[in-house]
């Protein structure tokens, strides 16, 4: 194995890490701050560290980059974080960890679709037929009510945006670098929280941060780990390797929701276990060549 693949290798597993840890981290802050908060707060403080890094990735973007990185940051950004936070508040951190594993299918997807990959073949077929199965076994339609049905369905809109913003990095956004990507797209995601947040009684917001410190304490993490600093490691691992490759970071980001959510003594359901494993599976068949 090579130096580089070694690399790729780490990358994907320290991301894996802060991605699989941030739906315990939605779980925790939902106790005391409502799910706009929870999504808002942890854009508007990852943006507020990368913020002393704002003037210098503005000067190297063109023009014909803006749109793309408005996509990034509307659709990869500010509607999951929101999607997220709003299914949490009825689903499990473990499920969701579960249900974010679709998104390397919908990588791929979108990437043949409306991004001209040409990666349709037979492998690739049967990984996304595979991983849609697994899908119907893990909602398991006759064992979760309406409402879970509906959160679920959320998340699974959620991992679309994430693909849309995968397959937008890699092909429309390659002679920026990661970390000016992740500065502009934080800016920009950041402006709609703002000026809600402004506008929304702040008062009231900065008292209820006083008083339940503890709780923002997670946000922070959230912010500052899970979202700034992850969205610069992901945007690096897109640069280095393929989209479709990046987006596995979702093999080992169910396990890390899995183990977080059993610490909080959250039930792992078996159709739960089959489901995942069966969409992993999928994924792997995909990514076979790439693995």
């Amino acid at each position: 194995m090579s130096k580089t693949t070694i690399i790729n290798w780490f990358i994907l597993l320290v991301l894996s890490l802060m991605w699989g840890s941030s739906f315990i981290l939605m779980k925790k802050s939902l106790l005391v701050f409502n799910y706009i908060e929870v999504g808002f707060l942890r854009l508007i403080i990852a943006f507020l560290i990368l913020f002393p890094l704002l003037p210098r990735s503005l000067k190297r973007v063109k023009k014909n980059q803006i749109t793309s990185l408005l996509i990034v940051s509307l659709i990869g950004t500010v509607i999951p974080a929101i999607l997220f936070a709003k299914s949490q508040v009825f689903l499990d951190s473990s499920f969701a960890g579960m249900l974010n594993a679709l998104t390397p299918i919908f990588t791929l997807i979108i990437g043949i679709v409306f991004f001209n990959i040409k990666k349709w073949n037979t492998k690739s077929i049967l990984g996304i037929v595979i991983g849609l199965i697994g899908t119907y076994i893990l909602l398991a339609p006759a064992t979760m009510g309406n409402n879970n049905i509906l959160y679920s369905l959320l998340i699974i809109f959620a991992t679309i945006c994430y693909a849309i913003s995968i397959n937008t990095i890699k092909n429309k956004l390659e002679s920026l670098n990661s970390l000016d990507i992740a500065v502009i797209s934080s800016f920009f995601s950041s402006i709609i929280p703002i000026v809600y947040m402004g506008n929304n009684n702040p008062n009231e917001l900065i008292n209820k941060i006083y008083l339940h410190f503890d709780h923002f304490i997670y946000l922070l993490i959230l912010g500052l780990v899970c979202t700034s600093l992850a969205i610069i490691l992901f945007n690096v691992l897109i640069k280095r390797c393929s989209a479709l490759f990046a987006s596995t970071t979702t093999y080992l980001i169910p396990i890390f929701a899995i183990m977080w959510g059993t610490i909080d003594s959250e039930i792992i359901d078996f159709h739960e276990v089959i489901g995942i494993a069966v969409i992993l599976a999928g994924v792997f068949i995909m990514n076979y060549k790439r693995v």
